[in-house]
């Protein structure tokens, strides 16, 4: 007996998640599922999201699939992973960008990522323990935290990368830097960056690019500053030259299992803001501790 829970985050998206969820249903039900063994659960906040993931995986749920961004299923994850980690978590893109979906190549048709859930295979991935909060994908301070923050809900869904490029321009006028230290199991260093950007995979803002040795199950994040920039040539690279990012001359970069970021200017004005998988997480300092291959997922057979 195989028992799924789904765990829908309504503000998410552009998808009707009604409809979702009755197409979600209507096909386990197909596969033999009992209706009974098909959990919904609508939380109200994040804390709910992660709560009702770990009660599902305490509860011995076998798949738990989240509808919404990867700000949803970074909780959910959270919510297994402290739960004990016996359920699975099974991905259907419904999300605006489904940058861990798509760093798993999972299918972003709605009908084929369902098929992988019985077609697929096991696959444990890291996730990264930043301070009191989680991470699957990426966290970015500077320059990318600083544009996101200026973009709504609303308009990324309705615009997508202009919404991004409006914002960035006039977040690029005010050419400001930050000064870091950067604590890593490997190092101590002061950085001077306008961004900083640690990721868990080779996608970011669920577009590939960077270094394609960075997978899922390493061990390991990769941490990139950029020292200076040019707004259109970081935007074209960015948005359009998908797949060729690294080729923009100014990164710097170093692996770590464990980073401490701390701010070295110790006024609020001048203080980071923080994005972790696309949501808002405060300001430094933070801590980011790898859990290698915390989370098992369900993904398409190679």
């Amino acid at each position: 007996m195989t028992r799924f829970a789904l765990i829908i985050n309504q503000q998410s998206g552009k998808s009707d998640k009604d409809q979702l969820v009755e197409t979600i249903r209507t096909f386990l039900i197909e596969k033999n599922i009992a209706e009974k063994d098909i959990l919904t659960f609508y939380p109200e906040s994040a804390n709910e999201t992660r709560q009702m993931a770990k009660e599902a995986c305490l509860d011995n749920v076998d798949v738990i699939i989240p509808l919404g961004g990867d700000g949803t299923i970074k909780l959910v994850c959270a919510g297994i992973y402290e739960g004990g980690g016996h359920s699975r978590l099974g991905l259907i893109p419904t999300g605006t960008v489904n940058n861990l979906a798509k760093s798993l190549g999972i299918p972003l048709n709605t009908k084929k990522a369902l098929e992988s859930l019985f077609s697929g295979q096991e696959l444990a991935i890291d996730m990264a323990k930043v301070s009191n909060q989680y991470m699957i994908s990426s966290l970015t301070l500077g320059l990318m935290a600083d544009m996101a923050l200026s973009v709504t809900p609303e308009n990324k869904r309705r615009f997508g990368a202009l919404a991004f490029i409006k914002a960035g321009w006039k977040i690029f006028l005010r050419r400001r830097s930050y000064r870091i230290q950067a604590i890593s199991d490997q190092k101590k260093q002061y950085i001077k960056t306008k961004l900083l950007l640690v990721t868990m995979s080779n996608t970011v803002a669920g577009l590939p690019g960077f270094n394609r040795k960075d997978t899922v199950d390493d061990g390991l994040f990769t941490v990139y500053t950029l020292k200076k920039t040019h707004f259109i040539r970081f935007f074209f690279y960015f948005f359009f030259r998908i797949g060729k990012f690294s080729q923009f001359k100014h990164w710097d970069s170093f692996q770590a299992s464990e980073l401490r970021l701390v701010n070295v200017r110790q006024k609020d004005k001048n203080n980071p803001n923080v994005r972790i998988d696309g949501d808002v997480a405060g300001k430094l300092p933070v801590l980011i501790q790898m859990l290698p291959k915390a989370i098992t997922v369900i993904v398409p057979k190679k």
